[in-house]
């Protein structure tokens, strides 16, 4: 069901996101469940399947667990399977529907960052980086951007070649050359797959650019949308190795290929956060997530009780 979202590196969380709640809702519409128990048994392995197909994006870790908490309701009040679907249909259309609302305050509250004709750098595509970019050009203020490939799907690339129909400048650049051109930049500006207390997660070469941006005293910030942002013990492994085709298709013996397409970056190195609720200081982030309680369920997804072993015959 959701073999397309598993498969797609190249794609914004916010944009997987939002593909992930219509499946869902397309799940929901398509049950057949006569009994709210078969129903939730039914999501229950969807949402299984979801959360293995991006484990490292917060935002659809967040999605199962609202998915979840709002049905379970339902079904322990022993209301029928047709309310059951509809409160999945309801927190999925919620998730598509409230995005581009956000997206736009978030635009608006991360163009203040930007001074008139300044330059931006960025890596990756984010459709947060994209709001902030998109929302200073639309306000009549000048800005260019500088944007890695960000290899090995080259997101970077498919990023920068959209902005232009926008009226916005933009340089490519190497991943490599990035981090040595941070000084001609008045600010570092790139997304996030997940926002913890203390890190975030992001495209592979982003701890490199917050270094030289600290190096250069360039403000480094992080456009995040709040359901970005997950308590770091429930976080997927940014560490966790992708398909080494896209680095070497053909490898010979004796080369091992070791993709990283995420990495972890310290919230010391981070001036600020960019939310559709404002420029958040990152030691305001454990502040953010107390306000959100986990689903009971999404934990049980998340960590799965271990079945005790059996006792042994000779056990007393």
């Amino acid at each position: 069901m959701f073999e397309e979202i598993a498969e797609d590196t190249r794609s914004s969380a916010s944009l997987l996101t939002g593909m992930a709640a219509r499946r869902l809702a397309e799940f929901a519409e398509a049950s057949t469940a006569t009994d709210t128990g078969s129903f939730w048994d039914e999501l229950l392995e969807a949402c299984r399947e979801l959360i293995a197909a991006k484990r490292e994006m917060a935002s659809i870790v967040n999605l199962v667990g609202r998915v979840l908490a709002a049905t379970e309701r339902t079904v322990l009040s022993g209301l029928s399977p047709d309310v059951a679907r509809g409160a999945v249909f309801m927190q999925c259309h919620l998730a598509w529907d409230l995005a581009e609302a956000s997206l736009e305050c978030l635009g608006k509250e991360g163009m203040t960052l930007l001074p008139e004709g300044g330059t931006v750098a960025t890596l990756s595509s984010s459709e947060s980086v994209r709001a902030v970019l998109t929302q200073c050009a639309g306000g009549g203020r000048e800005v260019r951007v500088l944007v890695s490939e960000s290899r090995p799907a080259c997101e970077g690339v498919e990023f920068a070649t959209g902005l232009p129909a926008w009226g916005i400048p933009v340089a490519v650049v190497t991943d490599a050359a990035l981090p040595s051109l941070i000084e001609r930049c008045d600010l570092v500006l790139v997304g996030a797959d997940s926002v913890s207390e203390e890190s975030f997660v992001n495209k592979t070469g982003t701890y490199a650019l917050a270094l030289a941006a600290r190096e250069a005293d360039v403000p480094f910030h992080v456009a995040a949308l709040l359901d970005k942002f997950i308590p770091i013990a429930l976080r997927g492994d940014p560490g966790r190795l992708m398909d080494e085709r896209e680095i070497l298709e053909d490898r010979p013996g004796g080369v091992a290929v070791e993709n990283r397409c995420f990495e972890s970056t310290p919230m010391p190195l981070v001036a600020g956060i960019v939310t559709e609720d404002g420029v958040l200081e990152p030691s305001r982030v454990g502040e953010k997530l107390i306000a959100h309680p986990i689903a009971p369920a999404l934990l049980e997804l998340l960590f799965p009780r271990r079945t005790a072993p059996a006792a042994s015959r000779n056990d007393p």
